[in-house]
């Protein structure tokens, strides 16, 4: 049994509604995510053209920067040297207490701690005991902070009197580890 289309003005209708239902089909399925992807695409090249922009703005200083760059003096050395750690541990002894007489603090003691390996480099590390005031104390803390090789200060221990009993003058005990490096042998410690 065949069932006949309709015709007139019911077909017309049919073939309307038939032929949006494509059309939205074809919308929704196709040209939308079509649309959507192309959107993204020239988002991402936007963005693309303006990192290029960014980075070819850069590349333009990098000569001025080189320029500059050769006009400064080398930087000091930044590790230790050493054939060993104990010569290199001696070293950062002789250094440490030249800053220590320099900023007029007296070291109770000065312990060398064991050396340490850490991915490519030796840790050479000191333990520091001393008694000053406060200028003083900061004075030899400043002459770490700036001393050649680069140095780090570790596990810092402050202890004073009360707020109340001090003056500028008044001693404060203090102990930490002072921290350098020096370059690892390449078959081992």
């Amino acid at each position: 049994m065949e069932t006949p289309l309709p015709d007139g003005p019911r077909g017309r209708i049919l073939a309307l509604a038939l032929t949006l239902t494509v059309l939205a089909t074809l919308w929704v399925g196709v040209a939308q995510p079509l649309m959507t992807w192309h959107a993204a695409r020239a988002q991402a090249l936007a963005q693309r053209r303006a990192l290029l922009q960014r980075i070819t703005a850069l590349v333009a200083t990098l000569p001025e920067l080189q320029r500059e760059a050769s006009r400064h003096r080398a930087p000091e050395a930044a590790l230790l040297e050493g054939s060993s750690d104990a010569i290199a541990g001696a070293t950062l002894q002789t250094a440490v207490q030249r800053m220590a007489m320099s900023a007029g603090a007296t070291l109770r003691s000065l312990e060398t701690l064991p050396a340490e390996r850490s991915g490519h480099y030796r840790r050479i590390s000191l333990r520091i005991s001393t008694e000053a005031p406060w200028p003083v104390l900061i004075a030899l803390m400043r002459g770490v902070e700036q001393g050649t090789p680069q140095m780090l200060i570790d596990n810092l221990q402050l202890r004073a009197p009360p707020a109340e009993l001090r003056t500028a003058t008044t001693p404060i005990s203090a102990t930490f580890t002072i921290v350098a490096f020096r370059a690892a042998p390449a078959g081992g410690a």
